[in-house]
């Protein structure tokens, strides 16, 4: 773990005044590379309106030497660091990162007490954003969330997300069934804005290397196939990591013996199970030129590995957030991301051998000039949230921000004094659980 040089951790706000007065300060805190890389632009649009006064903290994976140190990338990118908080994430095992969590919100809670934001920013379904909400609750500071209402039903991160939302005061998220989705689960319709992915503002406004400097730059030969592959661990699934991987590495032995493959690697995630993905990693890349295994790309080399590779592999979100994008053909193994809206660039496999060689054959033969559809928006999601933010936070005082008020369904309705069973609670003309065309039922 290392900290950034004191000479990098900006200055402490003054104290707010109530009600919250212009510019009013947001603190945006990152834990990963992934959900920076789709934070940045979000934190230059608040950067360059002068009514909001940016506060940064990085903290997570963002300090992890074999993680690649990513809180450089937020310091060369022309962000100061109001305040680091690196965690010992030691081997990523559940008492681990549970150790990190609580050391976060204590740690967390400080610093937000020095700093004094009107609001808290953050995205996603990492689980340092328990320790976040914990913090911010008990020093009663507003959350906003970007990216609520959506699934991941493989992972921890689905209850995550959804206790992140219960949690937050207002919900940025990118597209009308994620704001449905936040609806039924009780918050008011004022806090919710559809507005698109954010992450996918940047993705034209950054220069990307010419291919042929890319390639250069990785090492790899322009022109010859190349796959971008990333997996992460299946969080439920922590009893079979060991065999998806050895089905995924198996499968890229194979698609450089029949196809001819290079492969360009990236570190997984920080979630427990991580090292063993590593390891696997590193020695199916051991002294060979046609694979590289790299801690992180940076966002513009990713961008470009998105861009001139034949096709990406692996489990991570990405696939169905940013790939479209570039009309990528994406290998999506297994459950991680069961639920979520995908393209039509989604090819999904089982974590089996011969299912992911087989979408590889389909990869290869993908039209890149068939424009792909993206269902996370339309690349303008940032000037929404930011006309949003300015007329919540005008219209309302911080008393209304904090007091929540659970929003019933209309349709629940439940007799005085009856204790409701399993059946009471559903919803009006859906089939029962065990009906024959329940989604449920068991055959």
């Amino acid at each position: 773990m290392v900290s950034p040089p004191r000479s990098e951790v900006g200055p402490v706000s003054s104290p707010p005044t109530q009600p919250c007065v212009r510019p009013w300060r947001v603190c945006v805190i990152t834990g990963s590379r992934s959900e920076y890389g789709l934070m940045r632009w979000v934190l230059e649009g608040l950067r360059d309106d002068p009514a909001f006064r940016v506060q940064l903290i990085a903290t997570g994976s963002h300090f992890s030497t074999e993680h690649g140190e990513t809180w450089r990338e937020i310091v060369a990118d022309g962000f100061t660091l109001d305040a680091a908080i690196p965690l010992s994430l030691g081997a990523a095992t559940p008492a681990t990162l549970a150790a990190a969590v609580g050391d976060l919100a204590g740690r967390l809670a400080v610093e937000l007490e020095r700093l004094q934001p009107d609001l808290v920013m953050v995205m996603g379904d990492r689980y340092e954003l328990l320790g976040v909400i914990t913090a911010c609750i008990l020093v009663t500071v507003p959350i906003a969330h970007l990216s609520g209402g959506e699934l991941t039903e493989g992972v921890i991160d689905e209850q995550v997300r959804h206790a992140v939302t219960k949690a937050a005061h207002l919900h940025f998220v990118a597209h009308d069934l994620f704001g449905a989705r936040v609806a039924q689960m009780g918050e008011e319709s004022w806090r919710i804005c559809v507005c698109g992915e954010p992450g996918l503002d940047g993705i034209h406004r950054l220069t990307l290397p010419t291919p042929h400097a890319f390639a250069a730059d990785i090492g790899f030969a322009p022109g010859s196939p190349l796959a971008l592959v990333t997996f992460h661990p299946v969080t439920l699934e922590r009893e079979a990591l060991g065999d998806q991987v050895s089905a995924l590495v198996a499968a890229l032995e194979e698609g450089a013996r029949r196809y001819g493959l290079q492969y360009l690697l990236t570190y997984p995630n920080s979630d427990a199970g991580a090292d063993r993905i590593i390891a696997a990693f590193q020695l199916f890349a051991a002294g060979r030129p046609d694979r590289r295994f790299t801690p992180s790309l940076g966002r513009r080399r990713y961008l470009a590995a998105l861009r001139d590779c034949r096709m990406m592999i692996g489990n991570s979100s990405s696939g169905l957030y940013e790939a479209p994008c570039f009309n990528l053909p994406v290998i999506n193994i297994g459950s991680r991301q069961g639920g979520r809206l995908r393209g039509t660039n989604v090819l999904d496999v089982a974590p089996d051998t011969a299912a992911i060689v087989r979408g590889m054959e389909q990869a290869l033969g993908w039209d890149r000039t068939v424009s792909c559809t993206n269902p996370y928006g339309d690349g303008h999601a940032i000037p929404r949230m930011l006309a949003f933010l300015k007329a919540v936070l005008v219209e309302r005082n911080r008393d209304d921000l904090l007091r929540k008020r659970f929003q019933d369904m209309d349709r629940l309705q439940v007799p005085r004094g009856v204790v409701p069973g399993p059946h009471d609670l559903m919803v009006p003309n859906a089939p029962a659980p065990n009906a024959p065309n329940a989604p449920n039922a068991k055959e």
